[in-house]
């Protein structure tokens, strides 16, 4: 599951809200920059994001958290959002098993 959530590219083929997304820069071996936009339903404007993105593997649980940074990138037509903390928890319950807890934070602006 971590690294379904963890794989922008792969991303692109399950999240059928997903209009784009992708790494703008790594900062640690744990920590990114990306942006992300996606589908809103009608009459709303599509919204996208750029989050600063860390990541912590403690043993069988995963941490994947962000929360918005400012860049100049944006992609024409799309309402800027505002992640004020989001993230996932991923705890292992056996070896073919897990359950998540996901919070989100965020301001649409609109």
């Amino acid at each position: 599951l971590y690294d379904v959530l963890h794989d922008i590219e792969y991303r692109k083929k399950w999240d059928t809200n997903v209009i784009e997304t992708f790494d703008i820069g790594r900062l640690t071996a744990n920590s990114d920059v990306g942006y992300y936009a996606w589908r809103c339903p009608k009459p709303l404007k599509n919204r996208d994001v750029v989050t600063l993105r860390s990541w912590l593997p403690m043993g069988s649980d995963y941490i994947i958290m962000n929360y918005s940074v400012k860049h100049p990138v944006s992609l024409a037509g799309h309402q800027e959002s505002f992640s004020i903390q989001t993230g996932y928890l991923i705890e292992g319950t056996g070896t073919k098993s897990c359950t998540i807890t996901y919070l989100a934070q965020v301001d649409p602006k609109g």
